[in-house]
């Protein structure tokens, strides 16, 4: 696939923190966990069953969002490990995935889906005009990081995401994405975060987001509002839903699951030393992060220092 030449925001390179998150995180496949992103639940246990409700009915709601039926052609940015991918194939429609981790592309691949390791800068213009929808289900609070907040340039990058996203819409065409929020404007100083977690004594807001941000994830949160801000000219915001309850639960599941894996389940030992093989410092800080001071969890446990919003675009 071509791609076009980089403008100003596509040239910076993908941050390495994002490509270790995602190497480390390719672990939690031996636990079962295949997706890291937002439930969305209807009241079942918060158990096994329960969990994979939630996910298929998270994933059949972004899909309504868009409109998606049999002979749509959908954009998947930041496909994981294919889930929702899947659903759209369920429903005879053609779906795209993209994602920066090659782990994620060969098990995508291995089970016959259409994905590529791009990112989504990179998108080339033989792409124009071609997706009837667009879901971004997780992946676009790893589009700033740390160091662009400290400069200043969130609203760019984001403008500049929505005007690619327009871009390969066909008239009409709709976007979905869910995206953690911070809760309030000006909540967070990204100077404070970026001393990174050390700075800051446990359990202050302070070291937590530095933990989850600078630390493990690689990522900086959009403020409330700023998103349909950034669209203006691209998108109208149509509907806005909140998850936040619903991330607290898969969250917690999460945690019951990785602490019975970590338990348990030999081959989970197996891929943990693995990866503390390759990455001594970085898996022993995301398992600080996600078992230990449990800075992941922390931002949906009441009162959520974020929010986990479901939103809905219509391109213009």
């Amino acid at each position: 696939m071509a791609v076009v030449h980089p403008g100003p925001h596509q040239a910076r390179a993908v941050h390495p923190t994002v490509f270790t998150c995602y190497d480390l995180l390719d672990g939690s496949r031996s636990g079962g966990i295949h997706d890291f992103t937002d439930g969305k639940y209807a009241g079942e246990k918060n158990d096994r069953a329960g969990y994979l409700q939630a996910q298929q009915r998270q994933a059949e709601y972004l899909l309504d969002e868009i409109r998606c039926a049999g002979g749509s052609r959908i954009l998947d940015i930041g496909c994981g490990y294919g889930r929702i991918l899947q659903q759209v194939i369920r429903r005879a429609a053609q779906g795209v995935g993209i994602t920066i981790c090659p782990a994620q592309v060969a098990y995508c691949r291995s089970r016959g889906l259409d994905v590529h390791e791009l990112d989504y800068r990179q998108i080339g213009q033989e792409w124009n005009d071609r997706f009837d929808g667009i879901v971004a289900n997780g992946s676009l609070e790893h589009f700033v990081q740390v160091d662009d907040a400290v400069g200043g340039r969130q609203d760019a990058i984001y403008e500049e995401m929505f005007a690619i996203c327009r871009r390969v819409l066909r008239p009409g065409g709709r976007m979905v994405t869910t995206a953690i929020h911070f809760a309030e404007t000006g909540q967070v100083r990204p100077e404070d975060v970026q001393k990174g977690p050390y700075a800051w004594k446990k359990p202050s807001p302070e070291y937590h987001f530095a933990m989850v941000l600078e630390r493990t994830f690689g990522c900086w949160y959009p403020e409330p509002g700023q998103l349909e801000r950034c669209a203006q000219g691209h998108f109208q915001l149509l509907r806005e839903e909140d998850g936040t309850v619903d991330y607290h639960l898969t969250s917690e599941y999460w945690l019951r699951r990785l602490k019975w894996s970590l338990a348990v389940n030999p081959a989970v030992w197996l891929r943990l030393a693995q990866k503390l093989w390759h990455y001594p410092r970085s898996m022993a800080e995301m398992l600080r992060c996600q078992v230990w001071d449990q800075s992941w969890h922390w931002q949906f446990r009441e009162p959520a220092p974020t929010r986990l919003l479901r939103q809905t675009w219509q391109a213009v």
